[in-house]
């Protein structure tokens, strides 16, 4: 794809100086209020975070690059929320974050360097991060599975790292820390480091090649005791009790977690936590009474095809151990994260239930890489049943940890989501909204907003959260470039010339104007640095999952913007703002028109060059 088709003008951009930053945040401000704008959300994968110092090859919010990467995004671009998403455990083999874990972090994203910190025992000292593991990443714009789940990658560092901990005072700070996340944690952190202890005994990461005892260690709820206690006691090669090791990594995830949660809330940015629906094979074995035994969540993929996707929860134990598991997991999350977004809920209220196709023994896939499986003749009657999901389970969840029920995020596309709308009319909960699809009578805000018996109308503002495609596919470029006939509407919406909407620099900005028309908004980092580049290509392996932000995503952005791409958010905001004028601008507006302005002027790039060169007005 060339990127330039998308500006069909040769233009130059340039930074803000710091103080020109200052006033430029405080018109942002002003702007968003009078819009009434509450949530402008970048969602951001933690993989996608830059490194600037030592780089292993994949990014994690937990780093002081996260901090830096939410303050910049929140001066330019009015960013007051990140969604981060999934960060539960993966593999090299599969690394689509949303097959991770739904109660373990990730490994993966754990920032070595902070554990040579006094706060972390100096568990690690400053020459560990001189091995080779921490250096050698040459291409810091994809992500370097390879070297993360290398021999001597971030498993051994924090082997290392566990060793000390092994050595230090049971009095010490951190080994008090650990005992005290150990009590608040007994629902799920045993049995998610007893699977890897049975990983090491059967020789494989895979459930399935298992001991048939082993696979049904929790079929019932309380476990097999004498097999648990011979667990315990396994060690690795390097001979660390497996269980304990497995537990402290938990720890150092959960602490750097709420370390850097603070750290984003200090900034004035919420952090919500994304939950997928799916669960992932270690889930499924720990709590295994919870699910059907042989039936899996799917989607109807077309041609009287189905696809499955993750073990099913057990609708008809969901006053028992099915429910029992959905509010511990909600209850954590809502622990950990400031809101949660609900991936897929639709399942929870219509779910669609498949049987896998086996042909002898294996798994049957499509050429596009989809696991196929049979719609089950009986689904599940949820019924007001789902309704009574998301109040007594979720937002109970919620409640239990005094999060308001605004910041519940329901993804309701796809699937079975329009017979799923009548469950969460009135629970407070946000539904989430795209105009990817947006035409005249359909998916744009004004639709929203509209009224008439379509379910998916008669909101408020305050009601639902929109942004121009969902959380990880195609690029706002990739849509102008294929915009069909959505110059007719926004030309009608904000009250600009249709003519002016043929040159795709300004539809591309007229697209995000529009999400700033209502209150809640939201669009992923590449999209909003103005990069091309998808996060996943959907059935794809090789390549996927590994979008970068430069380490110099400033330059980036404001080289972007002056090509017509990227979040210019004063161009967005008065554009927003004279639309509801009815096309008439204001004061307010005229200041945002020069900021716009002055972000199409030739100049430099970061604010560092600008503030060196004394840029004036």
């Amino acid at each position: 794809m060339k990127i330039a088709n998308v500006s069909q003008n040769v233009a130059f951009g340039r930074a803000l100086t710091t103080k020109e930053k200052k006033d430029f945040s405080k018109v942002v401000s002003e702007a968003k209020k009078e819009l009434g704008t509450d949530k402008t959300t970048a969602t951001v994968f933690d993989f996608s975070v830059p490194s600037t110092k030592t780089d292993t090859g994949i990014g994690t919010s937990f780093s002081q690059d996260a901090q830096a990467l939410a303050g910049f995004l929140k001066t330019m671009c009015g960013v007051n929320s990140i969604q981060l998403q999934p960060q539960g455990q993966i593999s090299n083999y599969i690394r689509s974050p949303y097959s991770g874990t739904g109660f373990s972090l990730g490994k993966h994203i754990i920032d070595i360097n902070k554990l040579t910190g006094k706060e972390y025992g100096s568990l690690l000292s400053a020459a560990d991060l001189k091995r080779p593991y921490m250096n050698r990443v040459k291409n810091h714009d994809v992500v370097d599975y390879d070297n993360v789940f290398s021999l001597d990658g971030q498993e051994a560092m924090l082997k290392k790292a566990y060793a000390k901990f092994t050595k230090l005072d049971k009095t010490s700070a951190l080994k008090k820390e650990f005992t005290k996340f150990k009590k608040e944690n007994t629902y799920w952190l045993e049995k998610d480091a007893l699977f890897e202890a049975c990983a090491i005994v059967n020789n494989s990461g895979d459930m399935r090649d298992w001991s048939v005892r082993d696979q049904n260690i929790f079929a019932e709820k309380d476990g097999d005791k004498e097999r648990i206690k011979e667990l315990k006691n396994v060690v690795d090669e390097e001979g660390n009790n497996v269980v304990d090791y497995e537990e402290f990594v938990q720890f150092i995830a959960d602490k750097q977690q709420k370390e850097s949660k603070a750290a984003f809330n200090k900034q004035g940015i919420e952090i919500y936590g994304d939950c997928q629906i799916g669960f992932s094979q270690k889930d499924f074995w720990a709590h295994k009474s919870a699910f059907y035994p042989d039936y899996e969540f799917g989607c109807d993929i077309g041609n009287g095809q189905y696809s499955c996707w993750s073990p099913a929860i057990d609708f008809g134990k969901m006053h028992s151990d099915a429910g029992e598991l959905l509010y511990n997991k909600f209850n954590l999350f809502f622990k950990r994260y400031d809101g949660v977004r609900i991936d897929a809920a639709w399942q929870l209220i219509n779910p669609l239930i498949c049987e896998p196709i086996r042909h002898n023994g294996y798994d049957a896939f499509d050429n596009n890489g989809n696991k196929l499986g049979r719609k089950i003749p009986n689904q599940p009657k949820v019924g007001n049943g789902g309704r009574e999901i998301i109040n007594n389970i979720i937002l109970k969840a919620a409640d239990n940890n005094k999060v308001s029920h605004d910041k519940v995020f329901l993804e309701l596309l796809g699937g079975n989501s329009y017979d799923s709308l009548d469950a969460v009319k009135g629970s407070g909960a946000e539904l989430i909204h795209i105009t990817r699809y947006a035409s005249d009578s359909w998916g744009r805000v004004k639709h929203y907003e509209g009224h008439s018996d379509n379910k998916y109308q008669n909101m408020k503002p305050g009601d639902y959260i929109i942004g121009p495609g969902t959380h990880d596919d195609i690029s706002m470029i990739e849509q102008v470039q294929n915009a069909g006939n959505r110059t007719g509407y926004l030309s009608h919406d904000l009250k600009i010339p249709e003519s002016s909407l043929k040159n795709p620099s300004e539809l591309y900005k007229a697209m995000y104007a529009e999400l700033f028309t209502t209150k809640n908004q939201f669009a992923t980092l590449p999209d909003i640095l103005g990069s091309d580049r998808r996060i996943n290509t959907p059935n794809t392996t090789e390549g996927n999952w590994s979008y970068r932000a430069p380490q110099d995503y400033e330059r980036e952005y404001f080289t972007n913007l002056s090509k017509g791409r990227g979040l210019n958010i004063a161009d967005a905001l008065s554009k927003a703002i004279k639309a509801k004028n009815n096309g008439n601008g204001n004061a307010l507006t005229n200041k945002l028109d020069e900021y716009a302005y002055k972000l199409s002027q030739k100049g430099p790039m970061t604010t560092k060059e600008a503030d060196k060169l004394n840029i004036k007005g």
